[in-house]
């Protein structure tokens, strides 16, 4: 005679049967998250975040504040909190089959060590952000190869979207982060331009700057919007995972971002300039200039809503009129 179980079973092997883990209901909700697996991979991560926690108050620093003018990795601290809520909404579908795998795991052990010792030796060559940039590429590796070791690559491989989308935690150097940014500047510029021709404002343009009747406004990088830029980005590569069926599809959700952020953001420049102009020069010194950027992101969320709801329209077939016969 069989002894009843009071829960999920998981077998937890180094065979190579994979373990499989069975639907569980809240009631065991405690108990699976202490179980042997989860309690090792929150070790693992434990022993990282020690580490790596040099790199990661460098990482903090660069988000709020400090030197850095385009508080440039402002973005990178919320993304692994993203990630964690994806793998939870998704985690009836990524944990269906788990096992060990200490192979991979171990391969991706050494990749991300040798990221940070590599960093470390080369860091007058590299420079500080530079050397930052590819320190945390190697926590990032070492979280991976952590979810590897734990959950086997068959989990990898179901979480995949919400696993890379931890790559966002490393912060761009800064020859690659300039592109963006002068996309995102001169694009603004354009937008504002437009503007101020539509309003027949009279104005005289150089490249980045626009001269009024009463003030003169440059198009700086700092204001050029970096924040917004790769906000909307992440919220479109998330968006479109979750909303849009096809791959086409979500590519052009993402390729939407930047005509999306340079729109608000000549928009902000527009409105701040009309202001300024013809209101109160003091605008350009306010609150509404370095903190009134929330209302336009807003607005480019409804913009990238309404470019979500846009794309799920195209290529619809449309429903047959259902007829009653007598």
């Amino acid at each position: 005679m069989s002894t009843p179980q009071l829960g999920p079973s998981i077998a937890d092997t180094d065979s190579d049967q994979p373990a499989r883990i069975e639907n569980a209901g809240s009631s065991n909700h405690a108990t699976r998250w202490a179980s042997p697996r989860n309690l090792l991979f929150l070790f693992l991560i434990a022993v990282s975040l020690l580490i790596f926690r040099t790199q990661l108050f460098a990482l903090l620093h660069g988000s709020f504040g400090g030197d850095n003018i385009y508080d440039k990795y402002s973005y990178t601290v919320l993304i692994p909190f993203l990630c964690v809520a994806l793998v939870l909404f998704e985690k009836d579908k990524i944990f269906t089959v788990v096992q060990y795998d200490f192979r991979t795991a171990a391969i991706l052990l050494f990749a991300g060590a040798t990221f940070k010792f590599f960093a470390e030796w080369a860091l007058q060559q590299l420079g500080a952000d530079n050397s930052l940039s590819i320190e945390i590429l190697g926590l990032v590796v070492i979280w991976l190869a952590g979810f590897i070791l734990c959950y086997g690559t068959h989990a990898f491989r179901t979480g995949a979207f919400p696993l890379l989308l931890l790559l966002f935690t490393v912060p761009m150097p800064d020859s690659l982060l300039d592109k963006p940014v002068t996309a995102v500047q001169y694009g603004s510029t354009e937008v504002c331009s437009l503007l101020f021709s539509l309003f027949r404002v009279p104005f005289l343009r150089d490249s980045l700057v626009f001269t009024l009747p009463r003030i003169t406004i440059r198009v700086a990088k700092e204001c050029s919007g970096i924040h917004s830029t790769f906000a909307i980005l992440i919220v479109s590569i998330i968006a479109g995972h979750l909303f849009l069926p096809s791959v086409p599809k979500k590519v052009l959700l993402v390729l939407s971002a930047l005509p999306i952020v340079c729109m608000t953001n000549g928009l902000r420049i527009a409105v701040l300039g009309l202001l300024a102009e013809y209101v109160d020069v003091n605008v350009l010194n306010s609150n509404l200039h370095h903190k009134g950027g929330i209302g336009f992101f807003l607005l480019a969320l409804l913009l990238l809503f309404a470019t979500i709801q846009m794309l799920k329209r195209v290529g619809r077939q449309p429903e047959p009129n259902s007829l009653e016969l007598p």
